[in-house]
C-alpha cells in the first residue's frame, strides 16, 4: 500500500496539527473497520471521536498512534507524513481503557517508566562544573545543608534515596548531592570542625571545589571546548549534543511536576492495589504528561469508573488539557463526555463519519437523524408522518403546520438531492453497473435455464409434483399448462426463437448503454458488443408472433402466483425453473461473459457518492438489521457470484447491492416527495415538548397524553408517553407536578422542530 500513498501529492497541511486525509482499515479477514476518514486538527483542540461500539473510533486512534497500519490514505502529524513512523517517532501519548500500570512498581515508577525507557537527543553539559558550583552554593546556607542530609537518613521513602532526597531539597543536581553527602554533614557545627586536611571543613570543601573546578577548565581547554553560563559544551562555536536518557534528577522533577498537576503528590510510594481507580486513572493521565508529548491519544479512560468519578475525572481531564496545552484526541462512546469535553466532535457510524462540528453544530444542527437520535439525553423523539404542503400529518390525525420558510427549504433540498443523483446515474461506473444489471438479470437468475428441448419433460415433472399435493392442485396446474405438453413441439420452435430474440433485444439495450461510457474498459465492452452483429442483424420477428411461446409466458406467471400459496416447496421450486422470460441461448451467454469482464472494473466513484448512497440504506425508515452494503475480500461462504466488484483507494470491494439500484430507486422517491405527498420523520427534543399551559414561545396546537411514566430528575420531569405510534418523552419543569397515570396537554416548540428525508435519514 506504500505506492498508493506516495503517489498522491504529497503538501504539507496548512496549520492543522493533525491530519487525516481518505484514511481506511481493513483487517485481512476482508473486514473494513474505518472508511475514508477525513478530518483536519488544530494544535491544542479537543477532539473527541465518538459513536457506538464497532464504529470504528478506536481502530482510528489506534491508526493515528501507529499501534495499526493504515490501509491506505495519508496520516499528517505536525506537517510530516506519519503512515510509515513507528510509534515512537510520533512524538504521542496514549492513555488506554484499562490503565495498564505495572503492579510490582510504585506510583513514582510507573510514572517514571516512560521517562527511563527512552533517549533523548540534549545538549552535552559538563556535570563537574555545575556540581561544584551548586555544592559551594549549598554550604551558603549551612543550616539547610544540615538538615536535608538529617532528614533524608530518617525518611523510609520507596522512591527516593538520601543523595535524591537531598537533591531534591536543596535544589541541586544528582552529582552535587553525592558530594555533599559524603561529607555526611548533620549540622551546622560539623562545618566547624576540622576536616581531613586539618583545616575547617567549610573552607576544605571550598578550596576541593576551587582545584576541582579548575582542573575540568584545563581538561575542556585542552580539547578545544569551551563551557557557557549553563555549563553548556561547544566546539568551535557549536553547541554540542549528544543522544542520552535522563538522568534520575531530571526524572525526578518531570514526576513531581506531573503529581502536583494531579495532586498524587501522597500517593507516590504506593503501589496500584493500594489506589483506587480514579487514582490509578491519574496516574495513567501522568505517565502521559511527563513525556511533554504534544498529541494526547485516550482511549476511553473513564469506562471503568462509576458515574460518579467519571464526572470529576471529566473536569479533570479538561483542565489537565488547559493546563499543558496538548493536543488531545479522546475517544468515548458517551455522548455526555463528547458534549462536555470537545472542542469539536466526530460522530463515527458504522465506519463512516457522519458529522464534525462543534458541540453546538452537532446538536442543534444534527446533519441526519443517526447524529440527532445519538447526541442528546434523553434521545431526540422520532415520529413518522406525512408532508404535504407545510403541513406533517401524524397516524392519529394530529397535524403540525411548519414555519413558512420550511416549504422552500423542503423543495430546495429535494432538487439538490435529485440533481446530485442525476449526476451520479452519469458516471462512467454507474452505466457500468447499470449494464451489469441487464447482463447479470439472466446470467444469475434465481431459477435455472430452460433449454427448448427439455420443455416437454419440464412440464411434465411440474404435473407430476402437483399430482403429489393434491387433486385439487393437480387440476389447477393441469389446466394452466397441460395445453402445452400437447403441444410441445411447437412450444420448444418458438421458445428457442424467442431466446434468440432475447439475445437481440439485450444487445441493442446495452449498446445504448455502454456507447456512453468514456473510459477504456466501457470501450473494450463495446467492441465485444460490435463483434455480435451479426447476431443483432438477424432477420428475427418480435416475441409477440409466437403466439404459443406468448401463451405459454402468462400460464407461468399465473401457475407461480398459484404455487406460491401451495405448502409445497418442491412444486414452487419446479415452477419457477420455467420462468422463461428475459432468457438468451447458451451461445449467447458466453458472448455475455465476454461483454461483463471489462465492465466489472470500478475507479471513479468518490467515497462521498459510496458514503451517501450507503446511509441511505442503513438510515432509511424501512432500514434491515442484515448485512451491511460494502464489503471488502468477503469470506468465501457468504460471496455471492453476481456481487459487483470495484475499486476504491486501491482496495478490492464487493457490493451485496447494485448501487445503481440503490441511486434510482433514491432518485424516484425524492422525484415523488418533490411533486406530492410523501413519508417524512419529525424529531424533536424532550425539552422542547412543553405542557400547554407554561409555554408561550411559537407553538403547535395541544395534544393530550397520558403520563405512563414520570421520572424526577432534579429541577426536572421526564413524562414518558405513547402517542402517534411512537414512543415520546417531554422534559419539563417541576413547576407543574405531573402524576404518573394523568391525563397532560403538550405542545411542541416549533421553532426546534426537525425533519427527516425517510429514505436516508438526512436532515431536511
Amino acid at each position: 500500500m506504500q505506492d498508493t500513498v506516495e503517489s498522491v501529492s504529497l503538501e504539507a497541511q496548512g496549520d492543522s496539527f493533525v491530519s487525516l486525509k481518505d484514511v481506511n482499515k481493513i483487517y485481512p479477514n476482508g473486514v473494513q473497520a474505518v472508511y475514508d476518514f477525513n478530518i483536519d486538527i488544530k494544535e491544542n483542540e479537543f477532539i473527541v471521536l465518538v459513536g457506538p461500539s464497532g464504529c470504528g473510533k478506536s481502530t482510528t486512534l489506534r491508526m493515528i498512534a501507529g499501534l495499526e497500519d493504515i490501509t491506505s490514505g495519508q496520516l499528517w502529524i505536525n506537517n510530516s507524513l506519519s503512515n510509515y513512523k513507528a510509534s515512537k517517532d510520533r512524538d504521542i501519548s496514549m492513555v488506554f481503557q484499562s490503565y495498564a500500570l505495572y503492579p510490582q512498581m510504585t506510583v513514582y515508577d510507573n510514572i517514571a517508566f516512560p521517562l527511563r525507557a527512552r533517549r533523548y537527543r540534549m545538549p552535552v553539559v559538563n556535570l563537574v562544573l555545575k556540581a561544584w558550583d551548586q555544592v559551594v552554593e549549598a554550604l551558603n546556607n549551612p543550616q539547610l545543608l544540615a538538615d536535608a542530609y538529617l532528614e533524608a537518613c530518617d525518611r523510609q521513602l520507596r522512591y527516593s534515596t538520601v543523595v535524591s532526597y537531598v537533591a531534591t531539597k536543596l535544589g541541586i543536581c544528582d552529582t552535587a548531592a553525592k558530594i555533599i553527602c559524603s561529607y555526611k554533614i548533620k549540622s551546622v557545627t560539623d562545618l566547624d570542625n576540622t576536616g581531613k586536611s586539618g583545616k575547617r571543613l567549610l573552607d576544605e570543601i571550598k578550596e576541593r571545589a576551587a582545584q576541582e573546578k579548575q582542573k575540568e577548565m584545563q581538561a575542556i581547554a585542552e580539547k578545544g571546548l569551551t563551557v557557557d553560563d549553563q555549563y553548556q559544551v561547544y566546539a568551535n562555536g557549536e553547541l554540542q549534543y549528544e543522544m542520552k536518557k535522563l538522568s534520575e534528577e531530571e526524572i525526578r522533577k518531570k514526576v513531581f511536576e506531573a503529581a502536583e498537576i494531579l495532586d498524587l503528590g501522597p500517593y507516590l510510594d504506593r503501589r496500584p492495589k493500594e489506589l483506587s481507580g480514579g487514582q490509578m486513572q491519574r496516574v495513567a493521565l501522568g505517565r502521559a504528561i511527563v513525556r511533554n508529548a504534544r498529541l494526547f491519544l485516550m482511549d476511553e479512560p473513564l469506562s471503568n469508573l462509576d458515574a460518579k468519578l467519571r464526572v470529576q475525572m471529566r473536569s479533570e481531564i479538561v483542565r489537565i488539557h488547559e493546563q499543558i496545552g496538548a493536543t488531545t484526541i479522546y475517544v468515548t462512546h458517551d455522548q455526555t463526555e463528547a458534549m462536555t469535553m470537545a472542542t469539536k466532535i466526530a460522530i463515527m457510524s458504522k465506519g463512516w463519519v457522519q458529522q464534525i462540528g462543534t458541540p453546538q453544530e452537532i446538536y442543534y444542527h444534527p446533519k441526519n437523524i443517526f447524529v440527532a437520535t445519538f447526541i442528546g439525553s434523553p434521545a431526540m423523539n422520532i415520529i413518522e408522518g406525512e408532508y404535504q404542503n407545510g403541513t406533517i400529518t401524524f397516524a392519529n390525525g394530529y397535524s403540525v403546520q411548519m414555519p413558512e420558510a420550511f416549504a422552500a427549504k423542503h423543495d430546495a433540498y429535494y432538487r439538490e438531492k435529485i440533481a446530485e443523483l442525476e449526476a451520479v446515474l452519469e458516471m462512467d461506473d454507474f452505466k457500468k453497473m447499470h449494464a451489469l444489471k441487464l447482463i447479470d438479470k439472466d446470467l444469475f437468475a434465481l431459477h435455472s435455464q430452460l433449454e427448448p428441448a427439455l420443455v416437454g419433460r419440464a412440464l411434465k415433472d411440474v404435473i407430476a409434483s402437483a399430482h403429489h399435493v393434491n387433486e385439487e392442485c393437480a387440476a389447477k396446474v393441469e389446466a394452466l399448462i397441460g395445453k402445452f405438453v400437447e403441444n410441445e413441439a411447437t412450444l420448444a420452435s418458438e421458445l428457442a426463437e424467442a431466446h434468440k430474440i432475447n439475445a437481440r433485444e439485450l444487445i441493442v439495450a446495452l449498446k445504448e448503454i455502454v456507447s456512453t461510457i468514456g473510459d477504456e474498459h466501457g470501450k473494450e465492452a463495446l467492441e465485444a458488443l460490435n463483434a455480435l452483429a451479426e447476431i443483432e442483424s438477424q432477420g428475427m420477428g418480435s416475441k409477440e408472433s409466437l403466439t404459443t411461446y406468448t401463451a405459454f409466458v402468462q400460464a407461468v406467471e399465473e401457475l407461480i402466483a398459484y404455487a406460491s400459496t401451495v405448502d409445497s416447496h418442491i412444486l414452487q421450486t419446479k415452477c419457477a425453473a420455467l420462468n422463461v422470460a428475459g432468457q438468451v441461448d447458451k451461445t449467447s451467454k458466453q458472448w455475455l461473459l465476454t461483454v461483463r469482464k471489462p465492465l466489472l472494473t470500478f475507479e471513479k466513484i468518490p467515497s462521498s457518492v459510496i458514503g451517501k448512497l450507503h446511509n441511505a440504506q442503513v438510515f432509511n425508515k424501512n432500514e434491515k438489521e442484515e448485512k451491511g452494503t460494502l464489503y471488502y475480500q468477503k469470506p468465501k461462504k457468504e460471496k455471492k457470484k453476481h456481487a459487483v466488484k470495484f475499486n476504491l483507494n486501491s482496495v478490492d470491494v464487493e457490493f451485496v447491492n447494485n448501487l445503481y439500484d440503490v441511486a434510482c430507486d433514491l432518485l424516484a422517491k425524492c422525484n415523488a416527495a418533490l411533486s406530492g405527498k410523501h413519508g417524512v420523520r419529525l424529531g424533536i427534543r424532550p425539552e422542547d415538548l412543553h405542557l400547554s399551559s407554561e409555554f408561550a414561545g411559537d407553538s403547535t396546537q395541544g395534544f393530550k397524553v397520558n403520563s405512563n411514566i414520570v421520572e424526577l430528575l432534579g429541577s426536572e420531569l421526564l413524562i414518558h408517553t405513547q402517542w402517534a405510534g411512537a414512543t415520546v418523552i417531554a422534559k419539563i419543569s417541576t413547576g407543574t407536578l405531573v402524576k404518573p397515570h394523568t391525563e397532560v396537554e403538550l405542545t411542541m416548540n416549533r421553532e426546534k422542530i426537525l425533519v427527516f428525508d425517510e429514505n436516508c435519514g438526512d436532515t431536511i
